[in-house]
Formats: C-alpha cells, sequence, structure tokens
C-alpha cells in the first residue's frame, strides 16, 4: 500500500494506512483524554498512535510537535475511524442525586423545579 503524503509542522510526511495497522497491533501506552483512534477492537489515543508510526520511520518528532488536530488530520485521511470521548456536563451529574442531598430546603419540592 502507498504511503500518503502529509506535511506536519512543515515537515513532510509519508505515512499508510498499513503502518497505522501494524503499530497498532504493538502496547501503546497513552494518556490520551479524548480523542482515540478505532483499529480493530482497539481504541488508542491519537497522538500516541502517530508518535509511534514517527518513531518506527524515523522522523524526529516528539508528542509536543504536533497537536491532536494534527493527528486526527491524518487519520481520518487514512480512513481510520475516530471516537471522542463523551463527557457529561456538571448539571447532568447534579441531577443524579436529585431528591437526595437537601441543604435546609424542601429536596422533593426541589426536584420537582429541576425538571420543570
Amino acid at each position: 500500500m502507498k504511503a500518503n503524503k502529509f506535511i506536519l509542522r512543515g515537515k513532510e510526511t509519508h505515512i499508510s494506512k498499513k503502518e497505522i495497522e501494524h503499530a497498532a497491533m504493538r502496547n501503546i501506552a497513552g494518556r490520551g483524554k479524548s480523542y482515540y483512534a478505532l483499529v480493530g477492537e482497539r481504541k488508542i489515543p491519537v497522538k500516541n498512535l502517530i508518535y509511534e508510526v514517527l518513531q518506527e520511520k524515523g522522523y524526529d518528532f516528539t508528542l509536543l510537535d504536533f497537536t491532536t488536530q494534527d493527528a486526527v488530520r491524518i487519520l481520518r485521511k487514512l480512513g481510520v475511524e475516530i471516537v471522542e470521548k463523551v463527557k457529561m456536563g456538571t448539571a447532568n451529574n447534579l441531577l443524579k442525586f436529585a431528591g437526595t442531598i437537601s441543604l435546609g430546603g424542601d429536596a422533593v419540592k426541589d426536584e420537582r423545579d429541576l425538571y420543570k
């Protein structure tokens, strides 16, 4: 499979989907918080996956040299599915406690008011 050409922070790089799939087979550790690449059954932080491929190919990049947006752009162009970790808002998290916490008020009335 032919490697696609990408410009990453002003440097020309060549990455193929096969190289991404090969790298995904390794145990890639990462602290990705929001965006993951789905490769097979694995969910891998996008920056760590691109970093592994770049290192394997001998490119001189660190994790700080490119953004998550760069990694997502490259992976999408290669046809890799990207998923975003969905975060619940604070209000939704507080709703599960409705009616159980009372700070000097009427918990039942407060719960009804929340759902109006």
